[in-house]
């Protein structure tokens, strides 16, 4: 997107103020802080409302603020600024973060709320949805809850919560098991390999050739092979193939992400070198946060 050299300074002392001050900003204190016209500046708000750069908050207390498209056309980094992704169910919703978090007094032992101050549009939630925000940058935290109500002009929602949990700062060779670690050669048949799935309750295996990582064999790949009736044809025709690893010394924090940006259900951990030392799934890193009160959420979260 090519913005004129006014609309990107606009656009860089809108973020400047709305983090300073944490509220909708008005026209007129850009205005002054860049030194040009209220009406100019006026003017250019609207071309960048129009191209989803800046949302319009109405009322004496509203002002502009920006749009989560705003940080990514000036180019600003993950590390510019921290995105604190919050997911309605089990899917995450694009283009809304979380900028803070503020739990109320504990009225009730059994009863908590939080408000959840979002960057985005507040009305992609309604009354009734269960959220989870997290984890957090810097103290992993993960909150959940359902939404109760929201104010669209301040872009907070309100939300009982179910429960709140940490990712403990452990390392993925902690987790990951090691120990019998069930894995199959590139030319086990399709139908041997099922069986196996079957027996050991798992949804997946590495496929190894002489030590080293050549792919990964899950009950998606089962369910296209049978499709296509090849039960005895080799994994190695329709295994996924540069499968995403990690590495020992990563922490399960990082692991959790991977496995959410990528949509998978587990990680390969290889060596420097290259050999498979275990594998790490959602589900070990999730018993580790919450445990049963996290099956808990889980089961409300996915209607069960």
């Amino acid at each position: 997107m090519d913005l004129t050299v006014i609309q990107k300074e606009i656009l860089q002392e809108l973020i400047n103020i709305y983090e300073e001050k944490n509220r909708p900003v008005k026209g007129t204190e850009i205005a002054k802080r860049l030194n040009r016209n209220p009406g100019t500046i006026r003017n250019q708000m609207q071309a960048l409302k129009a191209l989803n750069l800046v949302d319009g908050v109405p009322g004496p207390r509203g002002g502009y603020i920006p749009t989560s498209y705003t940080y990514k056309v000036l180019g600003l980094t993950y590390e510019d600024i921290i995105e604190v992704p919050i997911y309605k169910g089990d899917k995450k919703v694009e283009g809304v973060c979380v900028e803070k978090i503020i739990f109320d007094t504990v009225a009730h032992e059994k009863a908590c709320s939080s408000m959840i101050q979002i960057r985005g549009d507040t009305r992609l939630f309604k009354e009734g949805d269960i959220i989870r925000v997290g984890p957090t940058y810097h103290n992993k935290i993960v909150v959940f809850g359902k939404v109760i109500g929201r104010d669209d002009i301040n872009h907070i929602l309100l939300i009982n919560v179910m429960g709140v949990a940490s990712v403990p700062n452990i390392k993925v060779e902690t987790v990951a098991i090691k120990e019998k670690l069930i894995w199959i050669e590139p030319t086990t048949k399709i139908k041997d390999t099922a069986r196996i799935l079957y027996e050991n309750s798992i949804s997946g295996v590495p496929v190894i050739s002489n030590g080293k990582l050549v792919g990964v064999f899950t009950y998606h790949d089962l369910a296209h092979a049978i499709s296509k009736n090849m039960e005895n044809q080799p994994v190695e025709k329709v295994m996924t193939r540069d499968p995403i690893t990690i590495t020992p010394d990563k922490k399960i924090y990082d692991a959790l992400i991977l496995m959410e940006e990528k949509d998978i259900g587990r990680l390969i951990v290889v060596d420097k070198d290259g050999r498979v030392v275990g594998i790490i799934t959602k589900t070990d890193v999730l018993k580790l946060i919450g445990g049963a009160l996290f099956n808990k959420i889980l089961k409300n979260i996915k209607g069960d």
